[in-house]
């Protein structure tokens, strides 16, 4: 049994102004951080981290998530469209923001802000993974909701649970569900992440940083898998000559960059 999209991706429509499920993720993502920021920042959890300083830092993270990714999509995923006309940079209403970019821009604003601040960045982004992960769950699911990024085409005899867009031109046949594989290990790296960090003696045997390496890897690891049943993008420069996808060579990347870095945190690292 194949499934067909049919599904509206505008919450509410006044005007000329849409709000729609994927920018709702975004908001709601921001939210569960402030939120959770301020609660750990009034129980003195993070060390030098003050209501104040937290609604600063949240300023600064919503630029550097949303400049970084929308940055990298440009620059990596459709660069010719943007060089032709580079003011739709700032057309973020039009789509494109790659979750890479995204996550260079706030760990680039953390760094920068927690040594300016005094205050751990590690503290912060080991706590701050836990709502990044469990929003990527739901920003996925957006994405099949708005009727981005279609899957592979597949065969419908061995995937029932394909998915056809007849109302797409652009996307002929049964699609894999690859927002729904996405978003399944985005789950689990969830709930890989939340009792590593909920549980006072293991988090106090961890060292700070360990649960924010973790996600990196965890998300490389599981994105570069997942993206093999992902559609490529029309833009893609690297499938052709190598087989792999734009993103997933930016998952690579960013692999090695998280083994990397859970490394320099290890005893062993350590010594001379």
């Amino acid at each position: 049994m194949t499934f067909t999209y049919g599904l509206n991706p505008v919450i509410v429509q006044l005007g000329p102004f849409a709000l729609r499920w994927y920018s709702l993720v975004y908001v709601l993502g921001f939210l569960v951080a402030y939120w959770l920021l301020i609660r750990f920042a009034k129980q003195g959890r993070i060390k030098g981290l003050d209501v104040a300083k937290t609604e600063d830092f949240m300023v600064w993270l919503i630029v550097g998530t949303l400049v970084g990714a929308r940055l990298i999509y440009a620059a990596v995923y459709n660069p010719a469209y943007y060089l032709a006309e580079p003011w739709k940079i700032f057309f973020l209403w039009e789509g494109g923001m790659s979750f890479h970019g995204g996550l260079i821009g706030a760990v680039a604003v953390g760094l920068w802000w927690a040594r300016r601040n005094a205050v751990q960045f590690y503290a912060l982004g080991d706590l701050l993974v836990l709502p990044l992960s469990l929003m990527l769950v739901f920003g996925r699911l957006a994405n099949f909701v708005n009727g981005e990024l279609p899957g592979r085409v597949a065969d419908a005899a061995r995937v029932p649970w394909c998915i056809k867009y007849p109302n797409n031109p652009t996307v002929q046949g049964c699609r894999h569900p690859s927002q729904f594989y996405e978003a399944s290990k985005n789950l689990v790296t969830f709930l890989i992440l939340l009792p590593l960090y909920a549980y006072d003696r293991v988090r106090t045997r961890l060292r700070e940083g360990t649960l924010f390496w973790l996600f990196v890897i965890l998300y490389a690891v599981g994105r570069f898998i997942t993206d093999f049943w992902r559609a490529p993008d029309p833009t893609d420069f690297t499938l052709a000559s190598t087989g792999l996808l734009v993103g997933q060579w930016l998952s690579l990347l960013m692999a090695a960059i998280g083994v990397a870095g859970l490394f320099y945190l290890s005893p062993r690292s350590k010594e001379k």
